[in-house]
């Protein structure tokens, strides 16, 4: 794992991190924990902050530093006291539940503790579920469990009753305005960013060197040309997009922005938004001039095109031919 998981689990849940530090500060750990919450709250990061401060060798006010070698240890998922288990696909398989069983049993290799990290709790079947209660109900001093699930509601309930459930709350968009505004996020780019992720780590790798910024300009431009019915938006995408986009995220990231300012369009053409909500405020004049000479026939046309493009990127498509391909068929469609 190249991210530092301490960072996000902060940037997502800094109040849960800093109880739990405090709880391992006090040596009040559980034995068991579920955590609990929508895909992306942070619950595995926050999890694996706990198995670092446990290991951590150069601990920063009662926090894991991240970056000693048993931090980058826990992180690269190569450490024999921290077991790490995900679904494989879609549910917990019975090979992944020997291997845990397995571990359950064995004394720590290095030290004196054990973590246990589960995710997708609640795609354990019945049988499998009941093969680690016994584990959970006959805790060890030298072994934490954390169960992570999306739907509580269906893990087994003898299992939610011999764990500490951690409901994780989901960070609300004006929290997380307010803190990219207090970061100096430019305001223009603050609605699209949410738009596109709720992770502010993920944001601020986004932003390095302006990157973001620029890509969001040129996206931009290249609108222009296009409801000016001007052919520049086709040597636009290699004069002046191309040079700016230098890897696979940022060419994702290129196209997700193009179907937003699209998304806009609908939404102003339809009168489903207000101009402060949009993704590209600083367009609203252009948005809104072409949201009332547009059809709506038009409108739809032009969302399945830029719609398309993500089947044409997972295929593996040249990314420069998806955004020709996609401007020659948007020009068709607007004119």
């Amino acid at each position: 794992m190249e991210d530092n998981v301490f960072t996000i689990a902060q940037d997502k849940q800094a109040e849960l991190v800093d109880r739990f530090m405090e709880i391992i500060n006090r040596g009040t750990l559980s034995h068991a924990y579920l955590f609990s919450g929508e895909e992306g709250a942070g619950e595995f990061e926050v999890a694996m902050t706990i198995a670092m401060r446990l290991f951590c060798q150069n601990v920063v006010n009662g926090k894991p530093c991240g970056k000693c070698n048993e931090c980058r240890r826990i992180m690269s998922l190569d450490h024999p006291d921290v077991v790490v288990e995900t679904p494989d696909e879609r549910s917990i398989k019975v090979d992944q539940i020997r291997h845990i069983k397995s571990e359950f049993t064995k004394s720590a290799v290095e030290g004196n503790k054990k973590i246990f990290i589960i995710s997708g709790a609640e795609t354990m079947t019945t049988g499998a579920a009941n093969s680690l209660l016994k584990f959970i109900e006959e805790p060890s001093s030298d072994i934490t469990t954390i169960l992570i699930t999306t739907n509580k509601n269906i893990v087994l309930p003898t299992i939610i009753s011999r764990t500490q459930v951690i409901d994780f709350p989901e960070a609300t968009r004006e929290d997380l305005v307010s803190r990219l505004r207090s970061n100096g996020v430019k305001q223009n780019s603050i609605n699209l960013l949410l738009t596109l992720t709720n992770s502010v780590s993920e944001i601020n790798s986004w932003l390095e060197d302006d990157w973001f910024y620029h890509a969001q300009e040129k996206v931009e431009q290249w609108f222009k040309y296009l409801v000016k019915d001007d052919r520049m938006a086709f040597t636009f995408i290699q004069t002046d997009i191309m040079p700016v986009v230098n890897n696979r995220q940022q060419q994702q990231l290129v196209l997700a922005m193009m179907v937003e300012i699209f998304r806009d369009l609908m939404e102003l053409r339809y009168g489903a938004t207000d101009s402060d909500k949009l993704s590209f405020p600083g367009l609203v004049k252009v948005l809104t001039t072409q949201a009332e000479r547009i059809s709506s026939h038009q409108v739809i046309d032009n969302m399945n095109i830029l719609l398309d493009t993500n089947t044409s990127f997972k295929g593996n498509m040249n990314f420069q031919n998806i955004l020709e391909s996609t401007t020659l068929k948007l020009l068709d469609v607007m004119v």
